[in-house]
């Protein structure tokens, strides 16, 4: 079966116009509206005010929009320019992820769950793969850095994208944290913000990741 970026893009026309870029900016508007568990066919064709079946005609699967969804997401990211520096590059990339997840907080689990196959995605992933490739010993090392930078970002997000928002749990857990049995997260909390904490933890990996890279090459064997 055919990936969803080579299916057609175009339609004849009909008495409501649709194409692949119409349903997209439909379905980030219901997940915007509604969460990324209201994106179905059914209801971004409902949005449409079309039948589903018109839907098919670009799309085989919910999986093939949720695709879609994430390369959409990534086109937001203002990509580095090539001269730039590695680790001045990989800040900006995590920056400009961490501030579409902020806009867009469904799209957190598009960028741990989705391939980035699409058009975006590849530009993105190919930016980061170009920020490290050639400076890194060997090819072993570029690949377990780029992932390793990849890994963080996401998973990052998704763990603030989990901090409790509920009034309950935040009393709760200020109550707990606050009573002097946990000393050293209540001084966590008192001095420290998400970003903070976001992009300290990205220093470090890329403390890690710059120790790599001047290392020796590794033994082939």
């Amino acid at each position: 079966m055919a990936l969803v970026w080579e299916r057609p893009v175009a339609e004849r026309r009909r008495s409501v116009p649709l194409d692949r870029d119409l349903i997209v900016a439909t379905a980030v508007a219901l997940a915007d509206r509604d969460g990324l568990d209201s994106v179905t066919l059914r209801r971004v064709a409902a949005d449409l005010d079309v039948l589903p079946m018109r839907l098919y005609t670009y799309l085989a699967t919910k999986d093939d929009l949720l695709d879609l969804l994430a390369d959409w997401a990534y086109g937001l990211v203002e990509l580095p320019g090539p001269r730039t520096v590695w680790r001045p590059a990989l800040r900006k990339v995590a920056r400009e992820l961490r501030s579409i997840a902020t806009g867009h907080p469904w799209v957190i689990t598009l960028f741990g769950t989705r391939s980035p196959y699409g058009p975006n995605g590849l530009r993105l992933v190919e930016r980061v793969w170009s920020a490290l490739y050639d400076r890194a010993p060997d090819p072993a090392t570029a690949a377990a850095a780029c992932t390793a930078f990849i890994g963080y970002v996401t998973g990052a997000l998704a763990q603030e994208a989990g901090a409790p928002d509920s009034p309950d749990v935040q009393r709760y857990l200020a109550t707990a944290v606050g009573g002097g049995a946990y000393p050293t997260l209540a001084r966590a909390f008192a001095e420290l913000g998400p970003a903070d904490t976001f992009m300290g933890g990205l220093d470090v990996v890329l403390d890690g990741i710059a120790t790599r890279l001047t290392a020796p090459a590794a033994p082939r064997r």
